[in-house]
């Protein structure tokens, strides 16, 4: 009995068995590894939306060499333009002039009420004479397919509506979308169109002396521009 004792107590006081790190990962509380995941997730995408934005940066950029070349100026260069139309503007600006008119075309806007439901706001700028618009407005639902299905709307409401009425329609749910298309001029009489998804540059399109340089897919990895 002596001798057993004395080997339990031997035991007892030797040194400690090194573990490896994966056995001390596992014997952490599950809160605590569900953490550490988290982290590392977070810091995955915060990589990838790094990487997407340096990414839309340098084909801005190159979309912009492309510009000038099809339009025969000498516009400003830079990979540090971000995606989006002011920087488009100040890459033109000393070849094409200020923009001089800048005017809303059209405008969708996408939402999702409370219930689930789905409507789509589109805002027309129309030509009734010259110098004359009028702002005409289209509301939607959506269908089991994603087909839009109109919905009525008061001639007051539908021709020229209010900001205060558009805000309202608006405001009844989560926006999920909101693109703008917009229309302008240069002091150089150079013309452009171009559209925002999300504030982000989607597509535009130059047309100077004759020729016209126009750019599609810009907020996705397919961007692509033609020169004709």
């Amino acid at each position: 009995m002596g001798s057993i004792a004395g080997a339990v107590l031997f035991l007892r006081s030797g040194p400690p068995v090194e573990t490896s790190a994966v056995d001390e990962i596992r014997a952490e509380p599950p809160e605590i590894q569900m953490k550490e995941t988290g982290k590392a997730s977070a810091a995955k995408d915060a990589l990838a939306a790094e990487s997407s934005v340096t990414t839309s940066k340098t084909s801005l950029a190159n979309h912009l060499r492309e510009l000038g070349t099809c339009l025969s100026i000498h516009n400003t260069l830079g990979d540090d333009k971000d995606n989006n139309f002011e920087s488009v503007v100040a890459s033109v600006r000393s070849e094409l002039g200020d923009l001089e008119v800048d005017s809303l075309d059209w405008k969708n806007t996408h939402i999702t009420l409370p219930s689930g439901e789905r409507r789509r706001l589109r805002l027309e700028i129309e030509g009734t004479g010259e110098q004359s618009t009028i702002r005409r407005l289209k509301y939607y639902g959506v269908d089991s397919d994603d087909l839009p299905v109109p919905l009525p709307l008061s001639k007051e409401q539908s021709i020229n509506p209010t900001d205060t009425f558009l805000s309202s329609l608006e405001k009844e749910g989560r926006i999920t979308l909101q693109e703008e298309a917009r229309r302008g001029l240069f002091s150089s009489g150079a013309e452009v169109y171009h559209v925002e998804k999300d504030g982000v540059l989607s597509e535009f399109e130059i047309s100077y002396q004759g020729k016209s340089f126009k750019c599609s897919d810009l907020a996705t990895s397919q961007g692509r521009c033609q020169c004709f």
